[in-house]
């Protein structure tokens, strides 16, 4: 039997050969105008339903081509459960927002996604009604979860740790599915990722070691009993605990931008890079679920520098400071 990705992975290198260079980005915080990025984005594909991009119309036109790459490499991937791995953020983003809304007795449908596996009407209608049958056992346990202890607690926040917990319980299972080492692995490190910050998060706010072991996720490369032995302990030694894991290149970097400026902006951006350059491993698979994966990486890679790129223009930030928050890019 052929290989199956031979025409998708071939047609993924042409698309890749489109994105955005981070030259090229780097160079658009210079710009001398926000048209001027406007005209640029638009050569690359970015529009609105065929209308020039504006500063009213761009969000729209980002979540555009984030939604037809993804009909695009749903098509192209046959099925292959690697890509749910992506698409159930934007189930549970759905599930989050409709549960607070149902919570305060509002409506946000304007605000669903329509990237996930479930369409977001459909969405709706199973949170109303109660009707689980089109969503995975997880999603509905964490429905059943959020509402139970929304209403014991009146706290939206347990809304968003249930949904994150189940979320990635269905990524790890669609990993798992995958049968694809590489697939697994990023899991892995975005899981990892995920963990480190809500850690930076815990101590900032000096919630005590409970509330982290109730927000950690399951499934990545570092274990619950690192985060233990480092959770008290002082900052200067904090980064100590992580410089045998998957993190260790980019801890001392991270807290040492942290303790000059207070934020987390730099340790969120060394975060991304990680992830980007393991994508760069699928440069080495000629045909195979891994370019396709990838793909799915550098694009909503693209599209969070364009925000950051936009957003920093519009506030009239500083160009080098934008710069410093571009992501690296997939090249």
């Amino acid at each position: 039997m052929g290989n199956p990705y031979i025409y998708a992975s071939s047609y993924i290198r042409s698309c890749e050969s489109k994105l955005l260079r981070e030259e090229q980005l780097r160079s658009l915080c210079d710009a001398k105008s926000v048209d001027d990025i406007f005209k640029v984005l638009q050569d690359a594909g970015y529009d609105a339903d065929g209308k020039a991009l504006t500063i009213g119309n761009y969000q729209e036109a980002l979540e555009q081509a984030e939604h037809e790459m993804f009909d695009e490499v749903t098509e192209l991937s046959k099925g292959q459960p690697a890509v749910d791995v992506f698409r159930y953020p934007s189930d549970y983003h759905n599930i989050k927002v409709l549960l607070k809304a149902e919570g305060l007795g509002i409506e946000r449908t304007d605000i669903l996604m329509e990237n996930g596996t479930i369409p977001a009407e459909e969405m709706v209608r199973s949170i109303r009604e109660r009707d689980f049958i089109s969503l995975t056992p997880h999603m509905a346990e964490a429905v059943t979860t959020a509402v139970d202890t929304h209403a014991r607690t009146s706290d939206p926040q347990y809304i968003d740790c249930i949904c994150d917990r189940y979320c990635y319980e269905d990524i790890r299972e669609a990993a798992e599915r995958s049968e694809n080492d590489f697939v697994r692995g990023y899991v892995e490190r975005r899981i990892d990722t995920l963990n480190w910050m809500t850690f930076l998060r815990c101590r900032w706010m000096e919630r005590p070691w409970s509330f982290f072991e109730e927000v950690f996720l399951e499934g990545g490369t570092i274990g619950k009993q690192t985060f233990n032995g480092a959770y008290e302990d002082d900052d200067k030694h904090v980064g100590e605990h992580f410089t045998a894991t998957v993190l260790g290149d980019i801890v001392s970097d991270g807290l040492e931008a942290m303790a000059k400026d207070g934020t987390f902006t730099r340790m969120e951006k060394l975060c991304d890079d990680l992830l980007m350059e393991y994508a760069g491993e699928a440069k080495t698979v000629t045909f195979g679920i891994e370019p396709l994966v990838a793909y799915i990486i550098a694009k909503q890679n693209e599209i969070r520098c364009i925000r950051i790129l936009l957003a920093g223009r519009v506030a009239s930030m500083d160009p080098e400071v934008i710069r410093e928050r571009l992501r690296e890019t997939y090249e």
